[in-house]
């Protein structure tokens, strides 16, 4: 996991990736383009959480060296 500085700045950009993710295809729905739109962005905004929660618990540490 070179590209990430830390396990804590992983979950950080998943959870804004996903967020992001969530919110266009929450203006797709609201924009009439089907209620296809709204599940995939209920199941970002989950995700979203659950990468945030995963964040606080992880550690801001740097990725261990591999020997």
């Amino acid at each position: 996991m070179a590209y990430y500085s830390s396990p804590k700045a992983m979950y950080e950009e998943k959870a804004a990736k996903a967020k992001k993710t969530a919110d266009v295809h929450y203006a797709k729905a609201m924009n009439g383009e089907g209620d296809y739109h709204f599940g995939k962005a209920k199941t970002y905004y989950k995700s979203a959480g659950d990468f945030s929660e995963k964040a606080k618990n992880a550690s801001s540490d740097p990725w261990p060296k591999k020997k």
